[in-house]
């Protein structure tokens, strides 16, 4: 083939691969707010707020870009974000693997549609993985992170093939963007980069280090963000409590506090004990197919046997270990999508390792003629795991989350003061109180961030009524007598949860999904809609966040010997998890 088509074919298969990607995480995001922390990330990007820690200020900026786009909701628009971020990590598995390509033949035996035939495969396997699918589709940080963290090894690896350290320096710059948007990955994962550039360093040692670092700082810069952004929300005329604004940047402490993510920290011991880091092995398998995973490690092999390749293909599996390294330190519970997005560049990586199995062996098969036939069928294989829209990991029907916190703020009475637990509940409460301006007549405070600095302070110069309640509640005071002092000025609501004692919430009453410490008006129970129970059958997300929900009401309801209540709490969850341990407990404990 004529080399000078080689370009064009090359950028050909590029816009192939990022026009399905994007299309794909389209056609699948989200039109509402969602669960775990995709609703509260949407506010955040929304009201430029300050996410959780570490601040996630990368994602919050590139979010914000395309919430100026008129389409849809804003948590649309913020899975909009993620999904081009997902587009670009495929994009950059495509340059990586033509990278393998030519590292593994030098001598172009292969011809060029082969080549770009399996490079466009593998990145078209990576982006339809599921895990990549649900990190893509909806708000979050970890698609930038996979395309910050490729786009950062690939230019390393350009620098050190050229012997220009200037695409190294901008990976510099990358990995310190990444910083700002998920510490951990993106340090660990940019370890690749550094191995990836040794070459460069050994010819000018100390003046590309100089360079490279403060190319990293300029990156990290953006951190300035945090302490700006904190004392603009805290000047604001209800002191940022409309807004999402994790601790107090605009001190030294306070913005180490939110940049070390200290507040997840103190959980490690939690979190740990509930991970599973021995099914880490079989995740990639999942994810990418069991036969195509499988060939990764003789890729890997290949790579490093050969001494053009070994350098290189040590920095990918650097870069796949800090990936992985970051998921066990994470928590590695393969239930829960966030691990997935840990887990990224390490699908991503794997996905490259095994075009280095398939490459080699379409070097090695002597019927020249037949390797495009052999490419095109891959990408073939690639193009059937294409993701439908409106079955999981697929958002694009996803309400259930959008309809159950409208439902507990519409039923709540005129002035009402609204004590929330759990931390979805609070996210989507949040968002719509934020974005959608609803019921700004009730008074919100989300407990679990008592607690957090300065969150108490401004919920309670925001809104004065809830001061008392606010300081009981971090002194260890909390009682029904304060919240009946409280629901004296506004009728109170109290989200059930299991850190409240059973010497506490035995005293209130039930009060629609909710409870009072008084006798209430609304006290019929809001049953979940039976088209929540049919969208969670397929979507585990739901699923945990309903089923949470009716259990700890149950248990309460137990605790209180409402049979009719708990009935009606256990049909929804025969329905919900009827094989869950802890509901099988719960039924034998109210039996007694």
């Amino acid at each position: 083939m004529d080399t000078h088509r080689q370009p064009r074919l090359r950028a050909w298969g590029a816009f192939v691969v990022a026009a399905l990607s994007f299309s794909a995480y389209a056609l699948c995001a989200t039109p509402a707010p969602y669960f775990l922390d995709s609703a509260e990330l949407a506010a955040a990007t929304f009201g430029l707020g300050v996410a959780h820690p570490p601040g996630e200020v990368t994602a919050l900026l590139w979010g914000k870009l395309f919430d100026l786009l008129p389409l849809g909701d804003v948590a649309f628009r913020a899975a909009l974000s993620q999904g081009a971020a997902g587009a670009l990590a495929a994009l950059f598995v495509y340059a990586l693997s033509l990278e393998v390509a030519d590292w593994l033949d030098p001598e172009e035996r292969l011809d060029p549609i082969t080549r770009v035939l399996v490079a466009a495969a593998t990145a078209v396997m990576f982006a339809f993985a599921p895990g990549v699918v649900i990190v893509c589709n909806r708000a979050e940080v970890y698609a930038l992170q996979t395309a910050l963290s490729l786009a950062a090894l690939w230019l390393a690896l350009r620098a050190a093939r050229d012997r220009d350290a200037r695409p190294a320096l901008v990976a510099a710059v990358l990995i310190g963007l990444g910083v700002a948007n998920h510490s951990l990955l993106a340090g660990l994962v940019g370890l690749g980069a550094v191995v990836a550039a040794l070459p460069l360093l050994a010819e000018k040692p100390a003046r590309l280090a100089g360079l490279a670092l403060l190319a990293f700082l300029a990156g990290m810069a953006i951190h300035a963000y945090l302490p700006l952004r904190a004392a603009a929300l805290f000047g604001a005329p209800d002191h940022g409590a409309s807004n999402v604004l994790w601790g107090d940047a605009r001190s030294l402490a306070g913005l180490w506090w939110v940049v070390s993510a200290h507040t997840f920290a103190v959980k490690q011991a939690v979190v740990q004990g509930q991970a599973t880091p021995e099914a880490l092995p079989f995740l990639p398998m999942e994810e990418l197919g069991v036969l195509f995973a499988l060939l990764a490690p003789a890729g890997l092999y290949f790579l490093l046997r050969r001494a053009r390749s070994r350098l290189p293909g040590l920095a990918l599996l650097v870069s796949a270990g800090g990936s992985m390294g970051a998921a066990l330190i994470g928590g590695l519970a393969p239930a829960n999508p966030d691990i997935r997005g840990y887990l990224g560049p390490a699908f991503a990586l794997v996905a490259v390792f095994s075009a280095a199995a398939i490459l080699f062996g379409l070097t090695v098969f002597r019927f020249a003629r037949l390797r495009p036939f052999l490419g095109a069928l891959l990408l073939m294989v690639a193009l059937s795991r294409f993701p439908q829209p409106n079955q999981y990991p697929g958002l694009r029907d996803s309400t259930a989350a959008d309809a159950a916190a409208g439902q507990v703020l519409a039923h709540l009475p005129p002035r009402a003061a609204l004590l929330t637990n759990h931390f979805e509940t609070a996210f989507l409460v949040g968002y719509q109180r934020l974005v959608e301006a609803r019921r700004p007549d009730v008074a919100w405070a989300h407990l679990a961030f008592v607690g957090g600095p300065g969150y108490a302070e401004r919920v309670s110069l925001a809104e004065p009524d809830l001061a008392p309640s606010l300081q009981a509640y971090r002194r260890g005071g909390f009682s029904v007598e304060v919240l009946r002092a409280l629901d004296a000025r506004r009728p109170v609501r109290i989200e059930p949860d299991i850190v409240i004692p059973p010497a506490l919430h035995t005293q209130l009453v039930p009060a629609g999904d909710l409870w009072a410490p008084s006798l209430a008006g609304d006290s019929i129970l809001d049953l979940v809609a039976s088209w929540m129970l049919a969208e969670a059958k397929s979507d585990p997300q739901a699923r945990g966040y309903l089923g949470w929900r009716s259990y700890i009401d149950a248990v309460w309801a137990c605790d209180k010997e409402d049979r009719d209540r708990v009935r009606l709490r256990f049909a929804e969850l025969e329905s919900l998890m009827p094989s869950d341990v802890r509901f099988k407990e719960l039924k034998a404990r109210c039996a007694r």
